[in-house]
């Protein structure tokens, strides 16, 4: 709300005024019998209701409602900006790159690059099948034919999934699992992943346990199953039915490559752009159906199987970090309350906000001003002049130059509170107003300590 409807609250709040400033000095008696005695008695600056909510936004947590704003903009810059501009230049240069490479070549190429991907526990699949289905039909088709290429791409995306499960598991989960912060990241203690321990711990294949390894989070449901020691081969048995969703994924990519080839100014595949259609609508179904298996899986069996869960004990050490964690957290927010917050760092998250607000909204609104049309078949040689940078036009420069400097910002006003925080805990809490209120002022008596002593 603070990000996207900014400009929006603003324009609400100058009607308020002027509704209010109507209502109080020009027709508020004549309307007294449609007013409530409240609304007639009231004479603030805003409306009765505008003025509520001004009262319920004052209890809002102000720093951190900020700081998710700007954290929200840098994932919409990076989701839907960025990461489809920026990928579409990459994939054209693969294709490119690619195109005279043999095919073996290629799927070696694609394969170790699906590999480091699938150990980033933030990179879902669906982006290394579509990136299968451009590149290797893109390569395939001049030795087996289109349609041919496409089921090999489906082939090979499946091998880099469950090749993608076997790093996951034994080299993360089995090799790493010892390591206090890799469980942490999985979540080892919480009730969730409790679930899954033991539907994952079943024996054979069953209903919920084949959702959770299909419908369930890659990189923890993965990592997970190494930490548990689980033999792998069931394991990715049981995770063959994501091929419904590789399928779906990788005829995407591949239609999307198809639709933009072109042959005398006629394109060559015309059922492409429909069978790219429908194959997104089924990757979203499948994906859909996938999730909602796994959670119910999940829910069920915290509803069934409660004495199971409660005989798994805690891990302890994971239970120690995770209190640090709170404590760290809470002392974070003791710092940057934000009446206690200096004025000089209240601007510096505002501004942040208001440069990303900007951004975005530039982005938004002027898109095809801030960066040049490029399409899959596109070079860079050819339409960028050589030179990828050449995608952004100024006033996209103008736009990332204000996304940088709100990320800045945001960082310098992290990087107070944490050194507040940490100076705090070291000299005691005194030293909340010497950071907070005053903004390090300096005492008169430069002889004495933090804790008002001499010395």
């Amino acid at each position: 709300v603070m990000l996207g409807l900014s400009p929006v609250l603003v324009v609400y709040v100058l009607l308020s005024i002027v509704n209010q400033f109507i209502r109080r000095f020009f027709i508020r008696h004549i309307c007294r019998e449609h007013m409530t005695d409240e609304e007639y008695e009231h004479k603030g600056v805003f409306t009765l209701a505008v003025d509520s909510q001004i009262k319920y936004y004052k209890t809002w947590d102000h720093a951190k409602v900020l700081s998710y704003a700007v954290y929200w903009g840098i994932a919409y810059l990076f989701l839907s900006v960025l990461g489809s501009r920026f990928v579409t230049v990459f994939l054209s240069w693969l294709i490119e790159t690619t195109q005279n490479l043999h095919i073996s070549l290629v799927t070696g190429i694609i394969v170790a690059v699906g590999m480091v991907l699938f150990l980033l526990p933030p990179i879902p699949g669906i982006p290394i099948y579509l990136a299968g289905g451009i590149v290797l039909v893109n390569v395939g088709r001049d030795y087996f034919g289109v349609y041919a290429s496409i089921v090999y791409a489906c082939f090979v995306s499946l091998i880099i999934k469950l090749l993608g499960c076997c790093m996951q598991q034994k080299l993360i989960g089995g090799t790493l699992g010892s390591n206090i912060k890799v469980r942490q990241a999985v979540g080892i203690n919480s009730e969730g992943i409790r679930a899954m321990r033991v539907i994952l711990s079943e024996n054979g294949f069953t209903r919920r346990k084949v959702a959770v390894l299909v419908g369930g989070p890659d990189w923890p449901v993965s990592v997970l199953c190494g930490i548990l020691g689980l033999n792998l081969f069931p394991i990715l048995v049981g995770t063959l039915p994501v091929a419904l969703l590789i399928v779906p994924s990788v005829l995407s990519g591949s239609c999307a490559y198809l639709g933009s080839l072109e042959e005398d100014g006629v394109e060559k595949y015309p059922f492409a752009d429909t069978l790219g259609a429908i194959s997104a609508a089924f990757i979203a179904g499948t994906m859909l159906y996938f999730t909602l298996s796994a959670v119910n899986a999940v829910k069920d069996t915290l509803e069934n199987d409660k004495e199971t869960i409660e005989a798994i004990p805690f891990d302890e050490a994971v239970q120690e970090a995770d209190a640090e964690a709170v404590k760290v957290s809470e002392a974070y927010h003791r710092v940057t309350i934000w009446k206690e917050v200096p004025i000089f760092m209240k601007i510096v998250l505002i501004l942040a906000v208001l440069c990303m607000t900007t951004c975005c909204y530039m982005l938004m609104i002027f898109g095809k001003r801030c960066f040049k049309d490029y399409d899959l078949m596109y070079t860079i040689d050819e339409h960028l002049d050589g030179n990828w940078i050449n995608l952004v036009l100024p006033l996209g420069r103008v736009a990332l130059l204000l996304f940088v400097i709100s990320y800045a910002l945001l960082l310098v006003f992290e990087t107070w509170a944490k050194v507040s925080d940490c100076l705090i805990a070291s000299f005691g809490s005194g030293l909340t107003h010497l950071f907070s209120r005053n903004n390090f002022r300096l005492y008169k008596d430069q002889g004495q300590g933090f804790d008002g002593n001499t010395g």
